[in-house]
């Protein structure tokens, strides 16, 4: 794979000497200054390695390095300069992430060993980065297969969950929706301890006893006791832990750049849940989102303006009965599924996972279900 290198300096002669010399070995690019790299990183990024000189006018190298990580955090750095003091390195490591500090004048093999390892850095940090990522993924998908098992009804509200919370992801073009999917995917884990009858009676809207409802105000709790002890979670745990708080109880932020990536994911939470207690009980989704428009201290006014293009009748499906041995993973249950018995086995709303259309295959050649059974099927493919 050909990687892009980009080489920032205030003198374009230098950056064309870098092209000339570097373009056998690597694929180069150039930026004159501070401020035309960071609008290239941000609109043509990420690059693997980033190579600056530190003397430019209107900030430093150091200074640019720093900006540079908001942006594009793995990238590798690499600072070039004629001022090789100590401060100046100690700089560099602590608030630039440099990964090599090189003086003037650098010879080109010097240069290019630097650019090499640079390169094998970034592809480990990569590498590493995507392993974690899939296993935590596959993790996560196992434990919503144990829910969708043990608790039904709590797995078909986080198929809902996920499809509000990715409109919304969608909308407002947000970073980070693999954190958010890890975050959603978890937020019911805790109703593997709330008896199925009292949680179908909270999802319907029926009168609750206050040792009922408290159960339910403690799911959040429950969940993050669960999943404490699984490495790498903290953020998807501070996202479920505030997943119940009202918008009103976060700090305010000057503009959206600076918003807490973790107070916006339990918020997007919060909304999603709030409009998925009120669907379920009956309400019209037109008043429950002019309810929640209007609830201001309670829900974040733009995640709930993002849900006005929602699709709730869902107009790009089509509704149709079939029997267990008819199921496939591009379908959605339009209807709760029972056993003969009178078992629920699986909620209206939930996808057919392999897992799943095994499990009601099973049920319905040995127990018996209560087959055919509304499905909905997408007219195109959807990301499960």
């Amino acid at each position: 794979m050909s990687y892009q290198i980009l080489f920032i300096d205030d003198d374009e002669k230098i950056l064309k000497s870098f092209q000339r010399t570097l373009s056998s070995q690597f694929k180069v690019m150039t930026a004159v200054g501070p401020e035309e790299a960071l609008r290239i990183i941000e609109e043509k990024g990420p690059f693997p390695v980033v190579v600056s000189d530190m003397k430019m006018p209107g900030m430093n190298g150091i200074e640019m390095f720093s900006h540079a990580r908001k942006i594009s955090p793995d990238s590798i750095h690499i600072l070039l300069t004629g001022f090789a003091d100590l401060q100046t390195a100690m700089d560099g490591v602590n608030k630039g992430g440099l990964f090599r500090f090189l003086t003037k004048p650098c010879d080109i093999d010097t240069l290019s060993t630097a650019l090499q390892d640079g390169l094998r850095q970034y592809q480990l940090i990569m590498s590493e980065k995507e392993l974690l990522e899939q296993t935590l993924l596959g993790t996560v998908k196992v434990l919503g297969e144990i829910l969708a098992l043990v608790n039904p009804s709590a797995q078909g509200v986080t198929n809902r969950l996920k499809k509000y919370c990715r409109h919304m992801i969608n909308v407002l073009g947000l970073k980070e929706r693999w954190l958010f999917d890890m975050a959603i995917m978890l937020s019911q884990l805790g109703s593997l301890t709330i008896p199925s009858e009292i949680l179908n009676r909270f999802i319907s809207g029926a009168t609750m006893s206050d040792e009922e409802m408290a159960m339910i105000k403690q799911l959040p709790t429950v969940t993050v006791k669960l999943l404490m002890h699984i490495p790498r979670l903290e953020d998807v745990i501070e996202i479920i832990s505030r997943q119940n708080t009202s918008y009103s109880q976060f700090p305010e932020y000057s503009n959206p750049e600076e918003y807490s990536k973790l107070h916006l994911g339990a918020q997007m939470l919060h909304v999603a849940i709030g409009l998925d207690c009120q669907l379920m009980s009956g309400v019209t989704p037109a008043k429950v989102l002019t309810h929640m428009r209007d609830d201001i201290k309670e829900f974040n006014p733009a995640l709930v303006a993002a849900m006005d293009s929602y699709d709730f009748e869902l107009l790009n499906m089509v509704r149709m009965r079939v029997a267990c041995k008819d199921l496939n993973t591009k379908m959605i249950l339009d209807e709760d599924v029972y056993s003969k018995g009178g078992v629920l086995l699986a909620p209206n709303g939930q996808w057919v996972t392999l897992a799943l259309m095994m499990g009601l295959l099973n049920y319905s050649r040995s127990i018996g279900v209560k087959e055919p059974f509304y499905v909905l099927i997408p007219l195109v493919d959807y990301e499960v």
